[in-house]
């Protein structure tokens, strides 16, 4: 019986599959590969979610001891297309059969809700980060993403999703805010159907109307 790798195993043959260098910094000591900085990441995100127990976790089973904000200082340094190679190599060459589409926002910030009351602040964010993510719906994969400071319309985003995926989806599900005549030709001439609830009132656009005539409610 095959015995299933570990976390710290999969995240340095991730690592090389990516072709990503041991060490960014080309002077001062080198000490921790950034290989086992992602490998803390991942610990991080799967078993212990906090800055602190993620460290002390990789103390007990890892026997690497490094302060929390060494690791955290360490993983924001990494440039954006580190993280674009990981997706990429995550992802691989299998063909995607559905792939969904939606966005959302985050707070810049997480100030506890006893900081809030004591300031006497109504807690909301007047500006959020925007991400619109596109993600294989039977593998769970991220296959692209793409994050704004600005928030703004989230079907002008769908192109750049599309040509940064690793593989093509045959099909796209998304909600009813990426209804647009123009979308579902974009997609349709790049050999994608799409499937979206049609706005109330539709009457332009071949496809549609195929949708609001036609439309898998199983599937979506």
């Amino acid at each position: 019986m095959m015995k299933n790798k570990t976390l710290k195993q999969k995240a340095f043959d991730l690592w090389r599959k990516a072709g990503l260098p041991d060490f960014f910094n080309r002077k001062g000591p080198k000490k921790t590969p950034a290989w086992l900085v992602y490998a803390w990441h991942l610990e991080y995100t799967n078993h212990a979610p906090a800055w602190r127990r993620a460290s002390k976790f990789m103390l007990d089973y890892h026997d690497v001891k490094r302060h929390w904000t060494a690791w955290q200082k360490a993983l924001a340094k990494w440039p954006a297309w580190v993280w674009d190679a990981l997706r990429v190599a995550s992802v691989g060459e299998e063909p995607c059969e559905i792939a969904a589409i939606d966005g959302t926002t985050m707070a810049r910030s997480n100030p506890s809700q006893h900081y809030l009351h004591r300031i006497d602040h109504d807690g909301k964010v007047s500006r959020p980060v925007q991400e619109v993510v596109l993600v294989d719906v039977f593998r769970r994969k991220f296959l692209s993403w793409r994050v704004r400071a600005r928030p703004r319309g989230e079907k002008c985003d769908v192109p750049y999703l599309i040509e940064s995926s690793p593989v093509l989806p045959d099909g796209v599900l998304m909600d009813k805010g990426f209804d647009s005549k123009p979308l579902h030709n974009y997609l349709r001439d790049q050999g994608i159907w799409s499937v979206t609830p049609t706005r109330k009132g539709c009457r332009r656009g071949r496809y549609r109307k195929q949708l609001r005539d036609c439309f898998d409610y199983c599937l979506y």
